[in-house]
């Protein structure tokens, strides 16, 4: 009984506070202050994607909000997040959202804080990555799927940053209705990594790498299909009988150092294992920067890792997945088509060889890095322009 109690009164708690929202932000006076802009954050992986839309602003004249939502703690704050130090107030509970005026909401997940009629406070989606997983079989990827609409098929957001231009085009040509709603900007980090990629020698050497042989990477996701589980412990041992001839990077996700499926065993251990034969291990929480720098080649599964060695002007290569795991827009799609795809690590010393020695993947390298990049300057205008347009209009 209690908790049907306590259920109905965080209903009617919500319902409540969609109200007052609405009442609250219906109507402007002449007379403003600095516009306010929330930023929700729903997770600590979500911070570096919402730091990064904050500073091409901080020369603006915005007053930025924080929440916290349910990734966290309830008593976490910002002094424990990459916003410590910023200018920026954080907010501890809903009925401080209800009860304030906001020019913008911003969120690099598709959910924002709290209950809200269409219309009432602009919502921007910023994404968190470089988008190719597809949750409804590789019609769409997460970005455009189910969950960016209402339960009235209505875009939920009113605008929605997409990193890829080619993809734009595309959602544009399937139907009119993105055009009002999807913003090609080139992905956030393009310019930091397209700098950070002339230091390739720099990082070797930090890295501690001799420039006599290739250097490969392994930057698997986690699941049954991804790269370290597709590949196997084969992999291993395929890659001690070449490391006279090529130098060896590994580097899996952070959840597979933990059980999370009864019927999957993780890997983090077996990968981490790979330092005592010799070769290099990028734990979780490592910077991926160098590791992707001084690597000639990045192997890869669906993940975003894919696309960040394309980014930096890597070839890859990909472990076999199902194509419906990515949609058919996505640029891991397109890769996955154009490079070669492990299905057995058995393949690896020939894909290698065709990759390094073929001038045309170096070729479809640029064109899919062209896909994604834009300079620092003009990610920042993109990202100043459309803020603008959606707070002048209130």
């Amino acid at each position: 009984m209690n908790r049907w109690i306590k259920k109905k009164f965080l209903f009617a708690y919500k319902y409540t506070g969609k109200w007052i929202s609405r009442a609250v932000n219906g109507k402007r006076s002449g007379a403003r202050g600095p516009y306010r802009i929330l930023l929700y954050c729903n997770a600590s992986t979500m911070e570096e994607h919402l730091l990064n839309y904050m500073e091409q602003l901080e020369e603006e004249k915005y007053h930025f909000f924080v929440f916290l939502g349910d990734g966290y703690q309830k008593k976490s704050n910002l002094k424990s997040t990459l916003f410590s130090g910023k200018k920026a107030d954080q907010l501890h509970y809903l009925w401080q959202m209800f009860c304030r005026r906001w020019d913008l909401i911003v969120s690099a997940d598709l959910e924002h804080p709290f209950w809200m009629f269409p219309n009432t406070i602009p919502l921007l989606y910023i994404g968190h990555g470089i988008s190719n997983v597809s949750y409804d079989q590789g019609k769409t990827v997460y970005d455009y799927g189910p969950e960016c609409y209402d339960d009235k098929g209505q875009f939920i957001f009113d605008k929605m940053l997409e990193p890829n231009r080619r993809v734009a085009e595309l959602l544009y040509k399937s139907d009119e209705k993105f055009r009002e709603v999807v913003c090609p900007t080139g992905y956030r980090f393009a310019g930091r990594i397209g700098k950070e990629s002339e230091k390739s020698s720099f990082y070797r050497q930090k890295l501690g790498i001799s420039d006599e042989k290739p250097v490969i990477s392994f930057f698997g996701s986690w699941n049954r299909e991804s790269l370290f589980h597709v590949l196997g412990e084969n992999l291993f041992q395929v890659c001690d009988a070449l490391k006279g001839t090529y130098t060896f990077i590994f580097s899996i996700h952070p959840r597979e150092y933990k059980t999370y499926d009864k019927e999957i065993n993780p890997m983090g251990e077996q990968v981490e294992r790979q330092r005592e034969k010799g070769h290099m291990v990028r734990s979780p929480g490592e910077d991926w920067i160098p590791y992707i720098m001084a690597s000639d080649v990045v192997v890869s599964d669906y993940s975003t890792m894919m696309s960040l060695a394309i980014l930096a002007g890597k070839k890859v290569m990909l472990s076999d997945f199902p194509d419906e795991k990515i949609g058919v827009y996505s640029l891991g799609y397109q890769v996955k088509k154009t490079f070669p795809v492990l299905k057995d690590a058995s393949e690896l010393e020939d894909a290698l060889k065709q990759v390094l020695e073929l001038p045309v993947f170096d070729q479809m390298v640029e064109q899919f890095r062209q896909e994604l990049y834009v300079s620092v300057e003009d990610y920042q205008e993109k990202i100043r322009a459309v803020t603008k347009e959606m707070t002048d209009r209130r």
